[in-house]
C-alpha cells in the first residue's frame, strides 16, 4: 500500500494545483474584485509609502535653471503573513478496497478522496479570508478570537475617522447632501483618481436606504420603475454611489465577532484605485515551497508514525490590507427599526 501515496498524483505541488483549480470564492467581497491578489516569496509584506503631495511648478526663464525639490520622504511598514491551518486524515481502512493492483482509476479516486477532504476545510479559510479583508475595511485586522493581526489606522499613522450618523427622524435630512459631503472627505483623503464609491450596507440601512422618497424618485419615469413594486434589490445606485446588501447570517455574524456590517450600519470605499486595497498570499512552511511565489491554498499528505493511515493538512498563508485606512468611512443609521 505505502507506495501508491509514492506517485506523483499526491506530491504537495498536485495536490495544491488540484485544490486551487477550482477554489470556492470569497464571498462578498471576495467577489466584488475590491482586493488585488498576488503571491509572495516571504511570510511577511513590505508595504513603502511615499509623498506625493500635488504641488504648482512656478514658470521659470526659457534657457535657464529649473525649480528644485527636496526628496520625497519614504516609509517602510512590514506585516506578517499569518498562517492559518486544519488537519484532517485518511485511515487505513479506508483505502483498502480503492486500490486494485494494475489499476490507475483506483488511484484516481482516492487522489479525488484527499482533495474532498481538502475542499471541505478550505470553505473555513475562504470565511476566514472574508473575515480578513472586512478587518481591512474596518481598518483593523482582527482574529476569530478578536487579536489584533493589524492595526492600519496605528500602522501607518492616521487617525481613526468619525463615523457619519444619519439620524432616521431628521425631517430635514438630505440623504443627497448627506451622500456629498462624505464624497468630499473621502476624495480630500484619497487625493487620487478612483472609479466608483461603494457602500456595503446592513439589512436595516439597506432597506431605509432604498425607501427614502429622494431615492425612489430617481426610478420614476425610468425602465427601472418596475423595481419600485418588490423588495429592496440587492444592489442599486443612488447619487454617484453604489450600495449593495452585505449579506449575512445569524452563525456568520456570531463567528465573525461583530466585525461584520452591523444592521443599521453601511461601509464607503472606493473603487477602481491601484493599490489600495490589497491581499498578499505567502509560501506554505514545507521544504519544497519555502521561496517560492505563494498560492492561495496548500494540501499536502504525509506517512502516519504507526502507519495505519495518512495525515492530511490544508494551509492558507494570506494578509489583507487597506494601504490608506483614512480613506474608509463608516455610517451609522441612528433611531431606526424595520418597519418603520
Amino acid at each position: 500500500m505505502p507506495d501508491i501515496w509514492d506517485d506523483d498524483r499526491f506530491s504537495v505541488h498536485n495536490l495544491t494545483l488540484a485544490i486551487n483549480e477550482e477554489p470556492s470564492v470569497p464571498d462578498q467581497i471576495g467577489k466584488s474584485g475590491l482586493f488585488e491578489e498576488d503571491g509572495v516569496d516571504t511570510t511577511y509584506i513590505d508595504i513603502e509609502r511615499e509623498g506625493n503631495d500635488l504641488q504648482l511648478v512656478e514658470p521659470t526663464a526659457r534657457g535657464g535653471p529649473g525649480e528644485t525639490t527636496g526628496d520625497e520622504e519614504r516609509t517602510l511598514e512590514s506585516f506578517k503573513i499569518p498562517h492559518y491551518e486544519r488537519n484532517d486524515h485518511i485511515s487505513a481502512d479506508e483505502i483498502q478496497n480503492v486500490r486494485r493492483t494494475g489499476t490507475n482509476d483506483q488511484l484516481e479516486r482516492l487522489q479525488e478522496r484527499v482533495v474532498k477532504k481538502g475542499r471541505k476545510h478550505t470553505r473555513d479559510l475562504d470565511n476566514t479570508l472574508e473575515h480578513q479583508r472586512m478587518g481591512a475595511l474596518n481598518g483593523i485586522v482582527l482574529t476569530r478570537n478578536g487579536k489584533t493581526l493589524a492595526n492600519l489606522y496605528a500602522k501607518f499613522g492616521y487617525a481613526i475617522p468619525a463615523p457619519l450618523d444619519l439620524d432616521h427622524e431628521d425631517a430635514d435630512l438630505s440623504l443627497g447632501s448627506f451622500l456629498m459631503h462624505a464624497l468630499y472627505g473621502i476624495e480630500d483623503d484619497l487625493d487620487r483618481a478612483y472609479g466608483h464609491m461603494h457602500v456595503f450596507s446592513g439589512r436595516n440601512f439597506h432597506e431605509w436606504i432604498w425607501n427614502r422618497p429622494e431615492v425612489r424618485e430617481t426610478f420614476l419615469n425610468t425602465s427601472s420603475a418596475g423595481k419600485l413594486r418588490n423588495a429592496a434589490p440587492d444592489k442599486f445606485d443612488f447619487g454617484g454611489f453604489k450600495f449593495e446588501r452585505y449579506k449575512q447570517g445569524r452563525k456568520a455574524r456570531e463567528a465573525g465577532g461583530g466585525t461584520y456590517i452591523a444592521h443599521n450600519e453601511a461601509r464607503i470605499v472606493p473603487f477602481g484605485v491601484p493599490d489600495l486595497f490589497i491581499t498578499r498570499f505567502g509560501p506554505a512552511d514545507y521544504e519544497d515551497t519555502v521561496n517560492s511565489e505563494g498560492l492561495p491554498l496548500y494540501l499536502r499528505q504525509f506517512k502516519d508514525p504507526n502507519d495505519k493511515g495518512r495525515s492530511i493538512e490544508v494551509q492558507m498563508n494570506a494578509m489583507s490590507l487597506c494601504t490608506n485606512p483614512s480613506v474608509l468611512r463608516k455610517i451609522r443609521l441612528q433611531n431606526y427599526t424595520p418597519g418603520q
